[in-house]
């Protein structure tokens, strides 16, 4: 958990941002690999550049710590980094809307095609949706452009 910290503040140091406060957290779900969930605390400004836009910097620097952590041996580590728990917070917002999707969807009776979403963000909607055995999910197009379609069930 160090060598990930060490790695962390020294990406941060090279783009010439504060030092992040780090908070690291092993979960031991996966029986063949170690899970290390990673939450970096930053100010609003620079956390924003990690966030916006489909958070499409926050999973950049996801892939960044997962190929450096290759390089240095931890191949059998699997890392899913936050920051200020922007993932938590947009994983109830996406629960919330898979809800409201599968309502509106038995309600109609028609397929509704969800916004462009990253795969953390399409993966909460499949899950959510999983455990409604009237309603079936499927995920379309190419990235990033990526969709997840919310049906009835045949």
């Amino acid at each position: 958990m160090e060598e990930i910290k060490k790695i962390i503040e020294n990406i941060f140091k090279a783009m010439g941002l504060g030092k992040p406060e780090v908070d690291i957290k092993k979960d031991n779900t996966l029986k063949d690999k170690e899970v290390f969930n990673v939450n970096l605390e930053l100010s609003p400004k620079e956390a924003d550049c990690f966030v916006k836009d489909n958070s499409e910097g926050l999973s950049a620097l996801q892939h960044v710590l997962r190929v450096l952590l290759s390089r240095q041996g931890l191949s059998q580590s699997f890392l899913v980094l936050d920051i200020n728990s922007y993932r938590e917070g947009r994983k109830n917002e996406l629960i919330d809307v898979a809800i409201e999707t599968a309502k509106k969807v038995r309600r109609t009776k028609k397929a509704i095609t969800l916004e462009p979403m990253p795969a953390f963000e399409r993966r909460v909607i499949h899950l959510k949706l999983a455990e409604q055995p009237d309603i079936v999910t499927e995920s379309i197009g190419e990235e990033p452009k990526r969709k997840v379609v919310v049906r009835i069930y045949p």
